[in-house]
């Protein structure tokens, strides 16, 4: 087989063909940790129709993943799997639209779906939306807003995003019982009308260095408080940007690096 290394701002991946009789819950897991490629997750292409499956490096199945999705782009655009712009990706949020704006550096635009409040999308024990609610994090309360955007998302807002990282309170977050299916929490930062600064502890992975699925989720609940001048964020990630927009449709545009390719004899 033939693995294939990518990244999107820094959220990195690796990329294989789908093969029957694979268990890639386990293979994520394998090869994902520190041992062997130490990436975020594991991208399966699957064609007939055009598909992106999706792992968490703890072998987790994520509906989506928005840096993925733009690596998985870069993939089948290069290796002629698709001939023309835009095309369709399946995915388990849904089908996908990709443009590709630029092939060096590449650029494309992926149309992302529409944001979803209800608590049935979120997997959660109650009927109320999580917008601004105060929840108990061990000595803390802390103000959540939560979404599905392409998978669950949690949006806090705090002063200094960056610093988050430092402190435990995004695992805290991720596990707490209100979500029974873990939550990827976005610390959010509002620069000015036009710019965030996001930071992200995903569940499956934890603290990366950009998720796509998030920054979505970051712009549309900074729009929807009123933090924004306009349908348009330049989100900014450890190492890159995303440009998000859109009204009830949500656009993210972006990079794909790839790194390198290899033959990979086993999959032990």
């Amino acid at each position: 087989m033939i693995l294939h290394k990518y990244n999107g701002c820094g959220n990195d991946f690796i990329l294989m063909d789908y093969e029957e009789g694979i268990d890639y819950h386990q293979l994520a897991s394998k090869w994902c940790g520190q041992d062997r490629f130490d990436t975020d997750g594991l991208i399966v292409v699957r064609e007939q129709p055009l598909t992106m499956l999706y792992f968490n490096k703890d072998g987790s199945q994520a509906p989506m993943c928005g840096n993925g999705i733009r690596c998985f782009a870069r993939h089948v655009w290069d290796k002629a799997m698709v001939e023309t712009s835009p095309f369709d990706v399946h995915t388990l949020a849904g089908v996908i639209s990709i443009e590709i704006l630029t092939e060096e550096p590449f650029y494309c635009t992926a149309q992302m779906g529409q944001p979803d409040y209800s608590t049935e999308k979120l997997a959660v024990n109650q009927t109320e939306p999580i917008v601004d609610q105060i929840v108990r994090i061990g000595q803390v309360d802390v103000q959540l807003t939560s979404l599905f955007m392409g998978t669950i998302h949690t949006v806090v807002f705090v002063e200094d995003a960056k610093a988050q990282q430092m402190k435990a309170l995004g695992e805290q977050i991720c596990h707490h019982p209100l979500f029974s299916e873990k939550t990827n929490v976005n610390f959010v930062q509002r620069v000015n009308e036009q710019e965030l600064i996001v930071r992200t502890y995903e569940r499956g992975v934890g603290w990366t260095l950009a998720c796509g699925t998030g920054c979505c989720a970051a712009y549309v609940v900074a729009r929807d408080h009123g933090y924004l001048a306009s349908a348009k964020a330049m989100i900014h990630l450890e190492q890159g940007e995303l440009m998000i927009t859109g009204e009830t449709q949500i656009q993210m545009t972006g990079p794909a690096v790839h790194e390198w390719s290899q033959k990979e004899m086993s999959y032990d």
